[in-house]
């Protein structure tokens, strides 16, 4: 049908030729199940090694609730590197505490 199922990314640096970063992989939840997320970054896997011999290492992030692709991603030979948290704020709440700090700026 040509309708998208699902995606996977990747950026390579001339600057650094060793490292490939791989960006997401992602499968609409009508298509999940079936392997497909294995398969894409499988793919790419390979298509990486056949197209860029110099790349050694490929780096990845992954939410640590997101069990099927950690599990990806352990079979596949990834291992953890390091722990990142990202951290968000409202608008909402940032206006309030400019407002309540004003005098001290």
């Amino acid at each position: 049908s040509g309708e998208l199922a699902g995606f996977t990314s990747v950026g390579w640096n001339a600057h650094q030729p060793q490292l490939l970063e791989q960006y997401g992989t992602g499968v609409l939840p009508k298509y999940r199940n079936h392997g497909l997320g294995r398969w894409l970054k499988a793919a790419m896997l390979e298509r990486v090694l056949h197209e860029r011999p110099q790349v050694q290492q490929v780096r990845t992030g992954n939410a640590h609730s997101n069990a099927p692709m950690l599990k990806i991603n352990r079979e596949l030979g990834f291992k953890h590197y390091f722990t990142e948290y990202d951290w968000q704020v409202e608008t909402e709440a940032v206006r309030a505490y400019l407002d309540r700090t004003k005098e001290i700026r």
